[in-house]
């Protein structure tokens, strides 16, 4: 990805709940990143669903637990091709596809 790209991610990016997401669409994850912030150490996803701006996602930390640093760079290296899946509202319920 060249620079121009990249700054023009910038001004679109949004952090977004996973209340804002659409059941069953599936959500491309171009990088990951592990952060500590004010309430622990959590996993934040960089996203793209169809047609959509990049945004931001703040793993629930039932998932944060389950990802290990090495599944993260996987993410980030583009070693592997994932997709969020938002599957249901009761419990926010999320899958990962290939």
């Amino acid at each position: 990805m060249d620079l121009n790209q990249k700054f023009e991610g910038v001004a679109f990016k949004t952090t977004i709940s996973v209340t804002e997401f659409f059941l069953n669409r599936i959500y491309r994850i171009p990088r990951a990143k592990r952060l500590t912030t004010l309430f622990g150490a959590t996993v934040v996803l960089t996203m793209r669903g169809e047609g959509a701006a990049p945004a931001q996602i703040f793993l629930p930390r039932r998932y944060t637990d389950v990802i290990t640093d090495t599944e993260i760079q996987q993410i980030y290296s583009n070693a592997v091709f994932l997709h969020l899946v938002y599957k249901g509202y009761e419990s926010y319920l999320l899958a990962i596809e290939m």
